[in-house]
C-alpha cells in the first residue's frame, strides 16, 4: 500500500492538513494534487489549517500548497497557537461529532439522492437503497443505512460508520470496500452498530459507549 504523505484530519477547529515530516516535498505536492482530484467535488470554498508541529514549511513551500489548493477552490491558513494537537482531539472526542464542522441532514435520503461533504455527516433518518453518502470524516446515521456509504473518503482509515441498522449495498472506509451479506434473514441488531477498519478489513459490530 502506498505511503500517505498527506492527511486531512477533522478537529474542533475544522479540517487540518498534516504533512509527513520525512517525505520529499515534491512527493507531498504530487500526492496532495492526486488526493484532491479524486474528491474534487468536496473542496469548493473549504478552508484548511496547515499543521506545522512536526514539519515546518518554508514560505515557498506554503505558496506551492496554496497554489495546488487554489486549483480546487480551497484556501490554506496557518495554524493558530491555540490549536489543540490532532492526537489530543482524537483522544478526547472519541466518536463524538463536532456540530460546527459536521453536516447535519434532517431527513431520510431516498434513492437517487447523494450527500458529499469533506467533514463528518450526520443523517437524522434512513439512507435508503440507491442513496449515497460520501464523507471525508465519519458517517453517523440515526436510522437504517441501506444505501452506499463511504467514510474517510480522503484516505482516513480511522473513520467510522455508525447506524442503528447497518445493511449497506456498499460500504467503504478510505480505500477499503465491503458490502452487506446476501442473507436477508439477519437478526435485528439490539442497538447501534459500528463499522471500522481492523487488520485491513472492515468489521461491523455492536456499538456501546
Amino acid at each position: 500500500m502506498a505511503r500517505d504523505y498527506v492527511a486531512f484530519k477533522g478537529t474542533k477547529q475544522g479540517l487540518v492538513l498534516w504533512l509527513d515530516p520525512q517525505a520529499e516535498f515534491s512527493d507531498i505536492v504530487n500526492q496532495l494534487r492526486e488526493k484532491l482530484s479524486r474528491t474534487k467535488d468536496f473542496w469548493q470554498g473549504v478552508t484548511v489549517t496547515l499543521k506545522e508541529s512536526q514539519r515546518k514549511c518554508r514560505p515557498e513551500e506554503k505558496r506551492q500548497l496554496e497554489e495546488v489548493m487554489g486549483e480546487f477552490g480551497m484556501a490554506l491558513r496557518e495554524e493558530p497557537e491555540e490549536v489543540v494537537s490532532i492526537g489530543k482531539v482524537q483522544e478526547d472526542q472519541s466518536l463524538m461529532v463536532d456540530r460546527d464542522n459536521a453536516l447535519i441532514v434532517r431527513r431520510t435520503l431516498r434513492s437517487g439522492q447523494r450527500v458529499h461533504y469533506p467533514g463528518s455527516v450526520v443523517i437524522l433518518g434512513d439512507v435508503n437503497p440507491g442513496a449515497e453518502v460520501v464523507a471525508g470524516g465519519d458517517i453517523i446515521v440515526l436510522g437504517a443505512l441501506r444505501g452506499v456509504a463511504h467514510a474517510g473518503a480522503m484516505g482516513e482509515e480511522d473513520a467510522v460508520v455508525v447506524a442503528f441498522r447497518l445493511q449497506p449495498t456498499q460500504l467503504r472506509i478510505a480505500h477499503f470496500i465491503s458490502r452487506a451479506p446476501d442473507d436477508a434473514d439477519l437478526p435485528e441488531p439490539q442497538g447501534p452498530e459500528i463499522a471500522q477498519v481492523r487488520n485491513n478489513l472492515i468489521t461491523i459490530q455492536s456499538y456501546s459507549t
